[in-house]
């Protein structure tokens, strides 16, 4: 491995390299061959698409899409090498490794597509003033969004959150979320306030989901756990909770208090961390039935602590 190269970096690089061999041996046979032009052509086209399907298929696209940019780069330019030696029928081929890719799961080839015209992942010019919180002008923020796609810039603001950039994401995911082409998709509003958890204040944070629906909340809670964001997930669920409890609305209070209590059981390591917890919801709470819902669930978990 090279020096700084961690051993799933070492991993890709080699499978490339392969890749590139296996098109070169490819493309070498097919100049070689005796077979009629046709025959030799339709054998390289059948293989082509084989060896890209069988590559391509080692990474997923919304996880890895750099990997796959390169496998696509190394197939066209290994195509385009050999097309003096292919007959007519094969002019279609790229289209064919293209459905053939789509049927093995790989259906955002057009985010790879976005990435290949740029000169750099963050260098859109577009993209640098929305995290500069220089809005540009909303057609050309739409035309944006429309060229990357959901699955691309959900990635992007991941990797934001990743890099304690979750100012930046909020304001991408904002982006994302008010865009009318996206609604529904790639859960940019529950990011949006996630990332709201983690940079503003309280007053600010409320102001924001003040006008969210509690069941829409759930939802959106739900969504965090089964990606296996819990911190995420218990960020939101007290911040619906918390308004719930300062406004003295029952409303989905007893779903929201039960959540609460199976997300901090989770990230709490005591009981008397967790009794802490229930402490400061009670003083929030304008509401007996608030008080009887957490006073339930203390009763049913702090058993659970190893007390």
């Amino acid at each position: 491995m090279a020096e700084g190269e961690t051993e799933k970096e070492y991993a890709t690089r080699k499978a490339i390299e392969r890749l590139r061999e296996r098109f070169q041996e490819l493309t070498t046979t097919l100049k070689e061959n005796l077979e009629s032009p046709s025959d030799a052509s339709l054998r390289f086209c059948q293989e082509f698409c084989q060896i890209l399907v069988e590559h391509a298929g080692r990474w997923k696209t919304e996880e890895e899409p750099l990997p796959l940019l390169e496998v696509y780069t190394v197939a066209i330019l290994s195509y385009a090498k050999a097309t003096s030696c292919l007959s007519s029928e094969c002019e279609n081929v790229p289209l064919s490794a293209h459905s053939l890719l789509q049927e093995h799961g790989n259906t955002q080839l057009h985010m790879l597509s976005a990435m290949a015209q740029e000169p750099g992942v963050w260098t859109n010019t577009t993209l640098c003033s929305i995290l500069s919180n220089e809005i540009p002008e909303i057609d050309r923020v739409h035309e944006f969004l429309q060229m990357e796609g959901p699955t691309l810039l959900n990635m992007r603001i991941k990797h934001l959150i990743k890099q304690n950039r979750a100012e930046q994401a909020a304001v991408l995911a904002k982006m994302c979320s008010e865009y009318p082409e996206y609604e529904g998709k790639g859960n940019f509003k529950q990011t949006y306030l996630v990332c709201l958890c983690m940079t503003k204040t309280q007053e600010q944070l409320m102001q924001e989901i003040a006008q969210v629906d509690c069941k829409d909340g759930l939802e959106m809670i739900c969504n965090l756990e089964s990606d296996g964001d819990e911190k995420g997930a218990l960020c939101l669920c007290s911040a619906f909770l918390e308004r719930q409890l300062l406004q003295g609305d029952v409303y989905c209070a007893w779903e929201l208090t039960l959540f609460w209590s199976k997300l901090l059981m989770r990230s709490e390591s005591s009981a008397d961390a967790f009794l802490g917890q229930c402490r400061k919801l009670v003083l929030l709470s304008r509401s007996v039935c608030h008080i009887l819902f957490l006073i339930k669930v203390i009763q049913s978990e702090v058993k659970f602590f190893n007390v």
